[in-house]
């Protein structure tokens, strides 16, 4: 247990569970292994989008049976993967604080209105800070424009199964991977604050295909949950505030666009 742990103990009264039990702490070489292997290729693809200007056109790129599609047989698989690996290292499916109940249900239901304020927030304050350092269009519409994907009518096809196999899929990947196990492993080694910037920017570094000012509002989101998960030492909240609000959002799309 180090520092951050005491002191975090000290302020509750109690002494808690270490954030990954005796044995399972795993060298840096190894952590730093698993999670490229794990989410290494979706950084990769976002960084490279990115920077091929992806943020014009993402959500055609995503909402097609075929990426979504891609996102399960690439995902599924990873997943499985990491699955044989916690289980040769001897973790249990306890150690990965999936603890659903209705308590953390509610927990969830409320994190995800917390997520989605800080998203705007954070976007807002970010969309006026680039607008005032840019000199090409001098009308706030303008600029939003510039910035919003090419949407229109009747443009995406893609069916209601396939969006929620791909957003569910996704929810317990992203959640299992950068905070049951990437999180666990980075507090044990430098305490909860270190893994807390750690994961996030992790996080944001696969959604950069988004652009920045997006990715910086998906970082707060994440930022939040992280916080919550420090807090609550429960994977479910994350899991289900994130398959709402991807659902939400893909769904709200697809019903005024497809």
């Amino acid at each position: 247990m180090d520092a951050s742990d005491v002191l975090e103990n000290s302020k509750l009264g109690t002494i808690r569970d270490p954030w990954v039990r005796p044995g399972l702490a795993a060298p840096w070489l190894e952590i730093i292994a698993v999670v490229f292997v794990v989410i290494g290729q979706s950084s990769f693809v976002s960084s490279w989008q990115a920077w091929h200007g992806s943020s014009h056109n993402f959500v055609t790129m995503l909402m097609t049976d075929g990426r979504m599609l891609r996102t399960v047989t690439n995902e599924g698989p990873l997943l499985g993967v990491l699955f044989i690996y916690l289980h040769w290292r001897g973790w249990r499916p306890t150690d990965l604080r999936i603890h659903f109940n209705w308590r953390s249900t509610g927990q969830g239901l409320l994190l995800l209105p917390g997520m989605a304020i800080a998203n705007w927030v954070v976007v807002g304050i970010s969309f006026l800070a680039f607008y005032s350092l840019q000199t090409h269009y001098h009308s706030v519409l303008q600029f939003a424009a510039s910035l919003s994907p090419r949407l229109k009518f009747h443009s995406l096809h893609v069916s209601w199964l396939t969006i929620f196999s791909a957003l569910i899929l996704n929810g317990f990947f992203e959640e299992i991977t950068c905070m049951g196990y990437a999180f666990n492993q980075f507090a044990a080694k430098r305490g909860p604050f270190f893994a807390l910037i750690l994961t996030v920017l992790l996080r944001m570094s696969c959604h950069t295909y988004q652009g920045p000012i997006h990715a910086l509002g998906i970082g707060a989101a994440f930022l939040v949950s992280g916080l919550v998960y420090w807090w609550t030492r429960n994977l479910w909240p994350l899991i289900l505030a994130h398959i709402l609000a991807d659902s939400i959002s893909f769904a709200a799309i697809r019903f005024v666009f497809g």
